[in-house]
C-alpha cells in the first residue's frame, strides 16, 4: 500500500543535536529586561536550564525573538550590577499563559563560569 510503512524499515532517524554545550537543568528565580533605554520594566521570570552559550527561560512576558535583554537574580532586582546579556532567538507560547524564550548569551561563559553561576544562583 502507498504511504504504509515498509515492514523492517528504519525509522527516521533523530535530529542531531545542533548546541555545542550541554546544558543543565535548574530552576533559578531571575529578572528579565529590555536592554533599550532605562526606563524597561523588569519582568520575573525563571531560567529552566543553562549552558556556556545560552539558557531557556519560562516567562509571563513575552520578549520578541531579536530582542537584547539583561537577566538578572529575583531578589537583586533589577539594578544589580550582575548580570547576564542575551539575546532573545526563539519565543513559543507555553501553557498557563507563559513563554519559553531560547536565549544566545552575548558572551560565552567558559565552564567556570557557568558552574560559579550555578553555585551562586541555585
Amino acid at each position: 500500500m502507498i504511504g504504509m510503512p515498509r515492514p523492517g524499515a528504519p525509522d527516521s532517524p533523530a535530529p542531531k543535536e545542533r548546541r555545542s554545550w550541554d546544558r543543565v537543568p535548574v530552576q533559578v528565580g531571575v529578572f528579565c529586561q529590555n536592554t533599550q533605554g532605562e526606563d524597561e520594566l523588569a519582568w520575573s521570570a525563571r531560567v529552566t536550564d543553562i549552558s556556556r552559550g545560552g539558557m531557556k527561560l519560562l516567562s509571563p512576558h513575552k520578549f520578541d525573538p531579536n530582542t537584547m535583554i539583561r537577566i538578572g537574580k529575583a531578589e537583586e532586582a533589577a539594578d544589580s550590577s550582575e548580570f547576564l546579556e542575551a539575546l532573545v532567538v526563539r519565543a513559543q507560547r507555553s501553557p498557563g499563559e507563559q513563554w519559553t524564550l531560547g536565549c544566545a548569551l552575548i558572551k560565552e561563559l567558559s565552564e567556570a563560569e557557568l558552574h560559579a553561576w550555578i553555585d551562586r544562583n541555585c
